[in-house]
């Protein structure tokens, strides 16, 4: 629809073009109505538009000031004139001002005005396909380019071991396009990057990097600084000459004004010659780690030594186990902070961030054992937040998220286990319980469930839900996973072979549901989690 707004001052006049024309049959959406040239302006604030129709004489700012100024703020808006016989001559202003055209407002017909508006409409809309067109073909020529210039190479230079002389060889094919000697190089990552794929804000994934690296490009060019290169998993790698800091600051502002992304980059310099890029972004990689215990830093240097290879002992797990049988919820959320505070003193020495996360897995699988003790299992806990433990664990960005989560899903795990002690399911629902662990690996359907216990499929779903606390769906596919995880442990079943196993003949769909669970893929959670 092509956005109109309407600007008169005489009541009538606004009354009879809003009656006489049809505006929604012939394309147009009328935004608003103004009295005036200063309140036109107001309504343009605030919303899109595509044509004026204005009246030249108004108190405050007539029709020809309103132009002037919209021609300024507005380029792209046209202009339908509405004047008396004697404005002839500011008729001729406002045609000079590029004016679509005009129409006498004592005169006007509405076969005339409508004649005129399609004719408007049909140039807003060629415009607007010439300038898609335009953006289509500039965004064909900068993809074509960057796959056979420079950032290629620096990508494979980043990313990939290179000789000697393979290295010196390109840097000096390219050497008028690349910084001189040393270069600083940096490495950006989106926060919470799958997060923000998943929320869909950006349409596509590819449309997000798209719109990320054309505000680092934009700001880069100002400073005249270098190159970027577009990675994997929301990071970027960037070389630049060396003092990069305002530039990168200036990177993590506008990221965080116009797209709404949190970034963090991880720096590392000097860089002699291009044979050291490959080392450098390991070290600009590992000094992005910091995030994990210190989010107030937007541009982390690579220090030596930054991370040791010992993480702190928890205290003893008979007092973690003491304090769930005790339900003592307090004692287990500050054991929870305490363990949090301890990382974030500056004389401690804080470990790799994965082995951080072993220590609190530790603490996750602490109360999976305290559950089964019970009876219970860990995975049966509907989600806090929409996540589950692990997930938590292996996923957040920072030790303070890990915490902050810990310390809100304790009372739900003692509602669970409270619920599910005071409370046995009624005997159908123990025998759809016990179907679904037969039945788990195949393909069946929740009414033949139904049928066995002589109960219709909605009455079934809503007393499980009821008795247990979970739905079927989600108790097959705990159910599921635990048989994955088991089958995980044996290195010879192949990661299809898993999936089919357990009732999933798409692997890619048993894959994503795994993670959502676990925070890893199959393949990873394998190699990391089984030895």
């Amino acid at each position: 629809m092509t956005k109109l707004l309407l600007v008169e001052d005489e009541f009538l006049v606004r009354l009879g073009l809003k009656t006489f024309i049809p505006w929604e049959e012939f394309g147009f959406e009328l935004i608003g109505e103004a009295v005036d040239g200063l309140d036109a302006l107001t309504i343009l604030a605030e919303k899109p538009c595509d044509l004026l129709i204005t009246d030249i004489s108004m108190p405050n700012m007539d029709g020809i000031s309103l132009m002037e100024r919209v021609k300024e703020l507005y380029p792209h808006i046209k202009f339908l004139i509405l004047s008396n016989y004697n404005d002839f001559r500011y008729v001729q202003r406002a045609l000079q001002l590029g004016a679509s055209d005009y129409i006498l407002k004592l005169t006007m017909q509405p076969e005339d005005l409508q004649t005129k508006l399609q004719q408007i409409r049909e140039e807003i809309e060629n415009e607007r396909k010439k300038q898609e067109e335009t953006l289509l073909l500039n965004r064909t020529a900068l993809q074509f380019r960057q796959e056979v210039t420079i950032e290629k190479h620096l990508r494979d230079l980043m990313t990939m071991q290179y000789s000697k002389r393979e290295a010196d060889e390109l840097s000096q094919e390219y050497e008028n396009l690349l910084p001189s000697f040393p270069w600083a190089v940096s490495m950006m990552k989106i926060d919470r990057y799958e997060s923000v794929v998943d929320e869909n804000r950006f349409q596509s994934e590819k449309l997000l990097r798209f719109s990320v690296m054309n505000v680092l490009q934009e700001i880069m060019r100002k400073y005249k600084a270098g190159h970027i290169v577009e990675m994997d998993g929301g990071r970027f790698g960037m070389i630049s000459a060396i003092g990069a800091e305002p530039m990168l600051q200036e990177m993590a502002e506008c990221m965080q004004r116009y797209l709404k992304l949190p970034v963090y980059f991880g720096t590392y310099s000097p860089v002699e010659r291009a044979y050291d890029l490959h080392e450098a972004c390991r070290f600009a990689e590992e000094a992005l780690l910091e995030r994990f215990y210190i989010d107030s830093n937007r541009v982390i240097p690579y220090r030596e030594q930054m991370f040791s290879n010992h993480a702190i002992p928890i205290s003893s797990q008979d007092e973690w186990l003491d304090s769930m049988a005790r339900r003592d919820i307090e004692a287990l959320q500050n054991a929870i902070r305490n363990m949090a505070d301890a990382y974030s003193e500056d004389e401690v020495s804080r470990p790799y961030p994965d082995l951080a996360r072993e220590r609190w897995l530790h603490i996750v699988n602490l109360f999976e054992v305290f559950l089964q003790q019970k009876g219970g299992d860990l995975y049966s806990i509907a989600p806090y937040e929409g996540k589950y433990p692990h997930h938590v664990v292996r996923l957040s960005e920072s030790i303070h998220e890990i915490c902050e989560w810990l310390v809100g899903w304790i009372p739900v795990f003692f509602e669970h286990l409270i619920a599910s002690t005071v409370h046995q399911p009624r005997a159908e629902i123990k025998a759809v319980q016990r179907m679904i662990e037969q039945k788990y690996s195949t393909s069946f359907k929740m009414s033949e469930l139904a049928k066995e216990v002589n109960f219709t499929e909605p009455y079934l779903s809503s007393l499980f839900k009821k008795e247990t606390g979970e739905t079927m769906i989600d108790y097959l596919i705990r159910i599921r996973m635990k048989k994955a995880r088991e089958l995980l442990q044996d290195p010879n079943v192949k990661i299809y072979e898993v999936a089919d196993a357990i009732g999933y003949s798409d692997p890619n769909y048993f894959a994503k549901l795994f993670k959502k669970i676990e925070g890893i893929y199959p393949q990873e959670y394998r190699k990391r989690y089984i030895h």
